[in-house]
């Protein structure tokens, strides 16, 4: 975290703390919509409820997938090793952790992670 100041820290975790109360929001209302959502007595496909139900799982799944992501960043930036990639050490480019402050690797150990 040397190569990023206590401004620039404070700044990426006010934007992932932030991101982090509007995911758990769309998380809740989605489950919410789910629970309260029943056919309008009208026959329903039970394809396209079907679909729906998968599509809506998926948001939420992303959605929590996110936020699991936010969080361990979080506690990356408490445990001082924030803004260091992963797999090999490297400083993280803050042009990097202003776009996705949840960051794990650089550039090249993201390329390595991701299999390329």
């Amino acid at each position: 975290m040397k190569h990023l100041t206590r401004t620039q820290i404070g700044a990426l975790r006010e934007q992932m703390v932030a991101r982090e109360a509007l995911l758990a929001g769309e998380i809740e209302r989605a489950i919410a919509e789910r629970s309260a959502r029943e056919p309008e007595g009208r026959e329903v496909d039970p394809g396209v409820v079907d679909l729906d139900s998968v599509l809506a799982i998926a948001d939420v799944v992303r959605d929590q997938r996110e936020v699991d992501h936010i969080r361990a960043a979080l506690g990356r930036m408490d445990r001082g090793t924030y803004g260091r990639c992963l797999s090999c050490g490297a400083s993280i480019p803050l042009e990097r952790l202003r776009v996705q402050p949840d960051a794990e690797h650089c550039q090249v150990g993201q390329t390595r992670a991701e299999g390329g």
